[in-house]
């Protein structure tokens, strides 16, 4: 009777491989990054972050068979975790995976997947940056700090609540001469060096930043807040806001001139479904205009506060100069004696191939000159592989000796197994009737007229040894 009433009084929770935990300060600005989660989830359970790959991870991922070929431990520290908090697909799959193995929903608004029907462009630092007061009035309030999902935008250069510029961590103690690096705790806000809470070790200081750097964190921190509300809206009524506000004659050229935008871009984007505006560049639209990023982005025009003064752009339009087509014919006449690439040629002029190819024959001249040039050296690197493999094979032929790359290589031989002139070898030992040898993977891409050149190896080797050669088991007639 007592336990038949636990059992109807308290609910079963289903199991799950880690204990569920929430990202830090959810729903705001400062919500804490996927990665930085991933970290505290490893300190909590007292595992590294590499074991809670390998181990735990890893099983939830052979349990889900969308997954089957997803190799989840490799690379996912690469540019400080940019892989789990980016908008991919990858980023995808690592929040659904640790959304299993902690009973925890709504993980992918620890990351930028919300912006990944909206925008295009890389939304990402390659590498972590922290505000160090942040950081501290995290431990004064006797908290761990944690790494939040806003420093890790390209676009954001400071904190915006203390405007001060985010800064690289870096251990300001020197080398350890203690403990490993690769020993020690990895969490975000803790020195991976000598293991300072908060990076007190640091010695930098924090600079002071401009009011269009505050500003554009500003907006950014809205947006990561906004997220959820932002991944939920229709990516068409972006354009089609910004396409209502442009109604005006002559008002997107304006808007183009202003944001520093191309013309033919803003009007692409606003005409065709499928196109996707940058993310940099729809900033500098609501820095120039003095729009709210955020709300925009869920579909909705918030009009200019009379007496704001506009962002300038950090956007700069690409200026072509003008080709002088006199130097390319010049060029071109000159690379087709001298051994240039049209590759090379276009890099030295700093132009396009396109605009080489206009001069269509000296173009074609130049690539045939390449092609002839390279088969030639091709040709050549097959006659010295089998050269050597034919000194070897003649040499332990003479000396009574099997031909074997062990032999090979106390007769002089300083090919490696996977080289050329070792593949070489191998196909003279079949032709001339050694049953034990494997096939070189090799030989499948070396073309008819190399092989013919080995059969003709084999049949000096063969004279040297008196076998008589044997058909090589080659398919290209």
């Amino acid at each position: 009777m007592h336990d038949d009433y636990f059992r109807s009084a308290w609910p079963r929770l289903e199991t799950t491989a880690l204990y569920g935990m929430r990202p830090r300060a959810e729903g705001t600005g400062d919500v804490e990054s996927l990665f930085s989660y991933f970290l505290r989830l490893a300190h909590e359970h007292r595992l590294t972050p590499k074991k809670l790959v390998d181990v735990v991870l890893r099983e939830v991922v052979a349990q889900i068979p969308q997954l089957d070929h997803w190799r989840i431990g490799w690379g996912w520290d690469k540019n400080a975790g940019r892989d789990i908090v980016g908008s991919g697909q990858v980023t995808r799959r690592w929040a659904k995976v640790l959304g299993i193995a902690t009973g925890q929903a709504g993980l992918e608004r620890a990351t930028m997947l919300g912006l990944s029907d909206h925008v295009s462009g890389d939304l990402l630092a390659a590498d972590d940056r922290v505000c160090l007061r942040c950081l501290s009035e995290d431990m004064a309030k006797g908290e761990l700090p944690y790494g939040r999902l806003l420093w890790r935008m390209k676009t954001v250069s400071c904190c915006p609540s203390h405007r001060c510029r985010l800064v690289h961590p870096a251990c300001g103690r020197g080398a350890s001469t203690t403990r490993a690096q690769f020993s020690r705790v990895k969490l975000a806000g803790v020195c991976n060096q000598c293991g300072s809470i908060g990076y007190r070790c640091s010695s930098t200081l924090a600079e002071s930043v401009g009011d269009d750097d505050v500003w554009r964190a500003e907006q950014c921190r809205q947006l990561v807040a906004a997220l959820p509300s932002i991944a939920s809206a229709d990516p068409r009524a972006v354009p089609q806001c910004l396409k209502n506000y442009c109604a005006e004659p002559g008002a997107l050229t304006s808007l183009a001139l202003r944001s520093g935008a191309t013309l033919s871009v803003l009007s692409r984007w606003m005409n065709e479904p499928t196109a996707r505006l940058s993310f940099d560049q729809l900033l500098d639209i609501c820095g120039t205009e003095r729009l709210n990023l955020a709300t925009l982005l869920q579909g909705r025009l918030e009009r200019p506060e009379p007496g704001k003064a506009p962002v300038s752009p950090v956007r700069a339009k690409r200026k072509l100069a003008r080709v002088d087509h006199d130097r390319v014919r010049q060029a071109l006449k000159e690379a087709i004696q001298s051994g240039e690439s049209v590759t090379q040629v276009a890099e030295r002029l700093s132009v396009d191939i396109s605009t080489l190819a206009q001069h269509k024959a000296l173009y074609g001249q130049v690539r045939s000159a390449t092609r002839e040039r390279k088969a030639a050296a091709e040709c050549a690197r097959q006659d010295a592989a089998i050269a050597s493999a034919e000194a070897v094979a003649v040499k332990l032929v003479r000396g009574n000796a099997r031909l074997t790359h062990r032999n090979a290589l106390r007769a002089g031989s300083t090919n490696y197994p996977s080289d050329t002139a070792a593949a070489v070898l191998a196909m003279i030992r079949i032709g001339l009737g050694d049953r034990t040898v494997r096939y070189p993977a090799m030989a499948a891409r070396m073309g008819e007229p190399f092989l013919k050149k080995i059969e003709l190896a084999v049949q000096r080797v063969g004279a040297v040894a008196g076998v008589p050669q044997e058909r090589l088991p080659l398919g290209y007639r």
